[in-house]
C-alpha cells in the first residue's frame, strides 16, 4: 500500500470512529435524561443548559434511502440508472449516486446512501464527509451524492451502524409515490421526502 493510500485509509478510519463516538454520546445522553427523570433534571446534573442537553440527545445524522424498481435503464444523457446487472461497482455507483434533489442544509447530515430494489436492500454506500455534491450540468437542482468507491459489506454495516435497523438483503417495501426517505442513524423517528 502506498503512503497516500495508507493516509487516506487512516483518515477514513478516523471518520468512522468519530461517527461512532457521536452516536454513543447521543445514546448516553438520552440514557442520562431517562435516568434523571427528564431534560431539566439531567441538565442540572450535567451543569448544562437544558437546550444543550436536548440537542445532545439527538444525533441528526441520516441515511438517505432510495427506492428503485427499474432494471438497466439509460437516461437521455446515456447514464445508466437502476440496477446495472453486474456492470461493476463503478457503474453501479454512478447509477446509485446520481441524480437526486437534496436540500443543501441536509447534505452534511446524510451519512449513508441506501439503495432498495424491488423491496430489498441491495447496497449501502458510505457518504464521504466534507466532499462537494457535484451538480448536474443542466441547470437543474439535481446533485450527485459523494459516496465511496465500493458499497459497505453487511459486516461493516453491523459493526459501524448498529442502530440503522436494516442491512443488506433486508426487506424494505416501497410505499406508493415514495422515491426516497430519510432514516435516522440513531433510532429516532424518521423523516420522509417525496
Amino acid at each position: 500500500m502506498s503512503g497516500i493510500s495508507k493516509l487516506l485509509q487512516d483518515l477514513r478510519a478516523l471518520d468512522v470512529q468519530e461517527e461512532a463516538i457521536a452516536r454513543r454520546r447521543a445514546k448516553l445522553t438520552r440514557a442520562v435524561v431517562e435516568e434523571a427523570g427528564g431534560v431539566k433534571a439531567a441538565a442540572a446534573l450535567l451543569e448544562l443548559d437544558p437546550r444543550t442537553v436536548s440537542r445532545r440527545t439527538r444525533l441528526d445524522d441520516f441515511a438517505m434511502v432510495v427506492y428503485r424498481n427499474a432494471t438497466g435503464r439509460v437516461d437521455d444523457d446515456g447514464r445508466p440508472f437502476g440496477e446495472t446487472g453486474g456492470a461493476g461497482d463503478a457503474v453501479q455507483r454512478a447509477a446509485d449516486a446520481r441524480w437526486w434533489r437534496v436540500d443543501q442544509q441536509q447534505r452534511p447530515k446524510i451519512k449513508l446512501l441506501v439503495v432498495v430494489f424491488r423491496g430489498e436492500v441491495r447496497r449501502i454506500w458510505r457518504v464521504l464527509p466534507d466532499r462537494p455534491w457535484p451538480p448536474k450540468d443542466d441547470g437543474t437542482t439535481f446533485v450527485e451524492v459523494p459516496v465511496e468507491d465500493v458499497p459497505l459489506t453487511a459486516e461493516e454495516v453491523r459493526e459501524h451502524y448498529p442502530d440503522l435497523g436494516l442491512n443488506l438483503g433486508d426487506e424494505r417495501p416501497m410505499r406508493q409515490g415514495l422515491i426516497r426517505e430519510y432514516l435516522a442513524l440513531d433510532s429516532t423517528p424518521q423523516k420522509e421526502a417525496q
